[in-house]
């Protein structure tokens, strides 16, 4: 193997990981839609007479409820061989009408323009990505999410609302852990684990894709640990993933300002370009 293709070897890995953890606790994909039927705690109102798996559970209701909010993360990845990579970013999204607007900061080796800041916003059922290896300072390219569903890419895991809906997905070993500060707010902790392929089963059938079915196969489950608000709101999901190739991941997401108006644009159509054809802005999904 050609020095490059070791290079490109070691860097799509810890991005695969990364990306994989990022959707982690999302088995890779789920619907925006609410689930139906009356849960105590999407009434607003707390009660301390939940069990740690119904607080866990109650939170995805919460959220769904609330909406929208801004977030921020970060993903540690780590390959077999021990080398590194750290992606983190921030953002915002609305679930109601399915936008989202990410600030990304990639690692240095990640060949993106803009020293490793993309920035991508999901309008309309549209991907804008800029600051990927195809654009230029100022410059967008355009891709159509059921384009890049039929391509491979997993674009829901795209959505940080994904992987709370996932939480409905947990197994009967949820425990509570010590409460944490987080961004000023005292906040319950929560541990358990996820097993990612029922949590796929939950998905709609075009989003359970067979790059989607290996995944989950794979990882079988994923510990997680969740805090949440005094009412039972999400504002920080730590998920861990390892991968069967030895390497491993985590990723910390924090969910704050519930409820907070969420406007997404699209770019200046003369900044915007289409995507070549066979061309992928960010990754090649999770089967990469």
């Amino acid at each position: 193997m050609h020095t490059t293709d070791r290079q490109t070897t070691r860097t799509t890995r810890p991005r695969r990981l990364a990306l994989l953890a990022t959707s982690g606790a999302a088995a890779l994909a789920v619907g925006l839609s609410a689930c139906g039927g009356e849960d105590p705690a999407a009434t607003g109102a707390v009660t301390t007479e939940l069990s740690a798996y119904e607080v866990v559970q109650a939170s995805a209701e919460r959220s769904s409820t609330a909406g929208s909010a801004k977030f921020a993360f970060t993903a540690e990845a780590t390959a077999p061989d021990g080398e590194g990579a750290t992606v983190s970013g921030e953002g915002a999204f609305d679930a109601a009408e399915e936008e989202v607007r990410l600030q990304l900061t990639l690692p240095a080796d990640a060949g993106t323009a803009a020293g490793g800041q993309v920035e991508l916003r999901l309008v309309d059922d549209v991907a804008y990505v800029s600051g990927a290896p195809l654009t230029g300072q100022g410059q967008w390219v355009r891709l159509p999410l059921e384009a890049a569903a039929a391509a491979g890419l997993d674009t829901a895991t795209l959505d940080p609302a994904h992987q709370l809906e996932q939480l409905r997905a947990v197994a009967d070993d949820v425990r509570e852990v010590p409460s944490i500060d987080v961004r000023g707010v005292e906040a319950r902790g929560f541990s358990g684990t996820i097993d990612l392929q029922e949590a796929l089963q939950q998905l709609p059938a075009e989003q359970r894709t067979a790059e989607a079915e290996q995944a989950a196969a794979e990882v079988g489950s994923v510990p997680f640990t969740l805090y949440v608000d005094e009412e039972n709101r999400p504002v920080r999901l730590v998920v861990q993933v390892a991968d069967l190739d030895g390497g491993s991941a985590e990723v910390s997401m924090d969910y704050y300002d519930w409820g907070s108006d969420v406007d997404v644009d699209a770019p200046d159509p003369a900044a915007v370009a289409e995507l070549p054809a066979g061309q992928m802005p960010v990754g090649q999904g999770a089967g990469a």
